[in-house]
């Protein structure tokens, strides 16, 4: 699905600002109200030229405000993909960590510390350690991503391809030859037409019928 801040991107650089205007004056995020009336104000111009000439609006003018608008959202909108979101929370996660490192500082602000004696400014200098150490486990400010220099960038991004044959030899190492097993014969049917061979037993011959005495 595309986004409709993608489509307003894709008309600007194709300077077709009707499109651009149409679609951004109703955006909520990202732009003031001022700045929506601009727009709507710019694309109403281009599509009706005569009713704003007419009411004494200076149409180039207006026009090319709204342009200037749509053209920066559609900026900051490039900026804003350039920039992978895990790039920006390790960013941010170093911010936070500088002002917890500076958090120590809290007794030299004199309102922090009005009315503290020196043993209650160490119980609340504790408090604040175990603040500081819950944040910073919660968030997990010291897992950061690891800094990249020329050569580990390079190595990552191009890794030697392992050839085929060495590959195949690798895989095909000489192994301890199996004991061949004996093939037992399988039981089946006979083809057709193949009758199975019996030992035949010799008839025995029919003797006359006894005489009668």
């Amino acid at each position: 699905m595309i986004k409709k801040s993608d489509i307003v991107r894709e008309a600007v650089q194709k300077q077709d600002w009707k499109k651009a205007l149409q679609i951004a004056k109703d955006f909520h995020i990202g732009v003031t109200q001022e700045e929506r009336d601009k727009m709507a104000r710019a694309y109403e111009c281009i599509v009706h030229p005569d009713f704003y000439r007419q009411i004494g609006t200076d149409i180039p003018e207006a026009i090319e405000q709204g342009k200037t608008i749509v053209k920066e959202y559609a900026e900051s909108r490039r900026k804003n993909i350039m920039m992978k979101w895990d790039v920006k929370h390790d960013r941010a996660k170093r911010v936070i960590d500088h002002f917890l490192d500076n958090a120590g500082y809290w007794q030299e602000v004199e309102s922090l510390t009005d009315g503290l004696t020196e043993e209650e400014k160490g119980l609340v200098n504790e408090e604040v350690n175990l603040m500081i150490e819950s944040i910073r486990k919660r968030y997990k400010l010291q897992e950061r991503l690891p800094e990249q220099t020329a050569e580990t960038k390079q190595e990552t991004e191009v890794q030697p391809e392992t050839p085929v044959e060495e590959a195949k030899e690798e895989t095909t190492e000489e192994r301890p030859a199996e004991p061949e097993k004996e093939e037992k014969p399988k039981r089946g049917r006979r083809p057709a037409g193949e009758k199975k061979e019996t030992a035949r037993k010799p008839r025995a011959k029919k003797t006359g019928k006894e005489e009668t005495v």
